[in-house]
C-alpha cells in the first residue's frame, strides 16, 4: 500500500500537470510594425481613378473695410454698411476718407460703392 505522502504528492502533481496543459494561455502583447502601408492588392493598382471634381467657384466673401470702423461690424448686411458709409462722410477727417477709398476698391455691392463715391464727392 501506498504511503500517504507520496500519493499526495502523485495528486498534486497530477493536478499540476492538467493545469499546466489545459489553462488558457497568457494574452500576448501588442506587437506594433513600422513598417510601411501595404501595397494594394493587384487588381486595384489599374483600377481606373475618380474623375476629379471641379472646384467650387468662389464665393463672394463679406467686405473687409467695417472691420475698420468697429471690430464687431465685420460680416454687416447692405443697410449697416449704407449706414456706416453716411457715418463716415458725416464725419470728414482724414480717416474716414482712407476708409471711403476702401470701400470704394473692396465693396462688392454697387447701392454702397455708389454712396462711396458720392461721400467722396461731397468732401472734398
Amino acid at each position: 500500500m501506498l504511503t500517504p505522502i507520496p500519493a499526495l504528492l502523485a495528486f498534486i502533481g497530477t493536478g499540476l500537470t492538467a493545469i499546466a496543459v489545459f489553462a488558457p494561455g497568457r494574452p500576448r502583447a501588442a506587437t506594433v510594425s513600422f513598417a510601411p502601408p501595404l501595397e494594394p492588392p493587384p487588381l486595384e493598382r489599374w483600377a481606373p481613378q475618380p474623375a476629379p471634381t471641379e472646384p467650387h467657384p468662389p464665393q463672394p466673401s463679406a467686405p473687409r473695410w467695417p472691420e475698420l470702423v468697429d471690430p464687431r461690424a465685420d460680416g454687416s448686411d447692405v443697410a449697416a454698411r449704407l449706414a456706416l458709409v453716411d457715418a463716415l462722410a458725416v464725419l470728414a477727417t482724414p480717416w474716414a476718407d482712407t476708409i471711403l477709398r476702401r470701400v470704394l476698391d473692396e465693396e462688392p455691392d454697387p447701392q454702397v460703392r455708389a454712396a462711396a463715391g458720392a461721400a467722396m464727392r461731397d468732401t472734398g
